[in-house]
């Protein structure tokens, strides 16, 4: 199994990654925390990941994260009946890994039925099998931010778009969601990784 990739930053958009280590080029889906710490295109990175594999059809996916803690995360949400790797990375890019964590040894499970993929039912079924494991899990501060440099409009629509369709919601959905966010006067200031989290939320 693939614990870690430690490579050179080749591209980076909102939800993916692409990572040179050994003359290969990892495509990987991370989540917005991940995305966030890593630094500028061309320099070097060490990021945790999972080796996701499925049967039918046959495939495999690596998933990036920001700290071993956000993949323990990551597996133990996954590990409940009914939820995949996709909407296991929207849970953990629209609530930061130390504050899921804390929402489930509460049983505060609401905030998960704001995400794309998640009813309540849905979100009661992790609360309840996540309860015992999840407390076991060490919260830490290791979470850093990174602003995205302004993009045109255009642009920045469209790579938010790509974020939100990576992170399960078809295109009609992002569209009509995109569009209505960027009509808030602060849209061109803030980072693209904050208007996806707020979308997530359900802001």
């Amino acid at each position: 199994m693939i614990d870690f990739i430690k490579g050179k930053l080749i591209n980076k958009k909102t939800a993916s990654l692409v990572i040179e280590a050994g003359g290969i080029g990892y495509s990987i889906s991370a989540t917005l925390g991940a995305i966030e710490q890593t630094g500028e295109i061309g320099s070097e990175v060490l990021m945790p990941v999972y080796l996701h594999f499925k049967d039918n059809p046959i495939s495999m996916m690596l998933y990036g994260f920001s700290s071993e803690t956000e993949r323990e995360c990551f597996k133990q949400i996954i590990s409940v009946s009914g939820i995949g790797p996709k909407t296991a990375l929207a849970i953990l890019s629209a609530i930061n890994y130390n504050e899921f964590i804390e929402m489930i040894i509460k049983g505060n499970y609401h905030p998960l039925t704001t995400i794309s993929g998640v009813g309540k039912k849905t979100a009661e079924r992790v609360a309840v099998e996540l309860k015992d494991k999840i407390g076991k899990i060490e919260t830490d501060s290791s979470f850093t931010s990174l602003n995205t440099n302004k993009l045109g409009e255009l642009g920045k629509a469209s790579e938010i778009i790509s974020a939100l369709i990576s992170l399960g919601y078809n295109r009609l959905e992002a569209d009509k969601m995109v569009k209505q966010i960027s009509l808030r006067n602060d849209f061109m200031e803030m980072p693209v990784e904050s208007i996806v989290r707020e979308i997530l939320r359900g802001k």
